[in-house]
C-alpha cells in the first residue's frame, strides 16, 4: 500500500516526535519538502510504501497527528513524484555502477 501526507513547517518539531515511534523505524517513510517534489506546498511530503497491515498501523497513528493525508488527485500526484524520483535515482545508480 502508498500513502502520502503532507505536514507544514510550523508542524516540523511535533512531526519528529510521532516519527520517533518505532513504527516508523519500521516502515522508514521518505520525506522530502515538497518544493523540492515540483509541488506549491510550504511543508514536507511524505512517501510511505509499505505491507497493508503496516499502512493501517501508520494511518491510525497520523490521523492522531498533525500531517493530513493527500488522497485523490493530489495525493496521486505526489505519489507519481515519489516514484519517478525513485526511478532517477535508480538508473543514475545503474550508470554509475552499469
Amino acid at each position: 500500500m502508498e500513502l502520502v501526507y503532507f505536514y507544514s513547517t510550523e508542524n516540523e518539531k511535533a512531526m519528529k516526535k510521532v516519527l520517533d515511534d518505532d513504527l516508523f523505524d519500521e516502515i522508514v517513510p521518505t520525506i522530502v519538502e515538497c518544493k523540492f517534489m515540483g509541488i506549491n506546498k510550504d511543508g514536507f511530503c511524505m512517501y510511505i510504501k509499505v505491507r497493508d497491515e503496516l499502512a493501517l498501523k501508520a494511518k491510525k497513528m497520523l490521523s492522531e497527528s498533525p500531517a493530513k493525508e493527500l488522497t485523490g488527485e493530489e495525493g496521486s500526484a505526489v505519489i507519481k513524484a515519489f516514484r519517478e524520483q525513485a526511478e532517477a535515482a535508480e538508473a543514475g545508480m545503474g550508470a554509475l555502477f552499469g
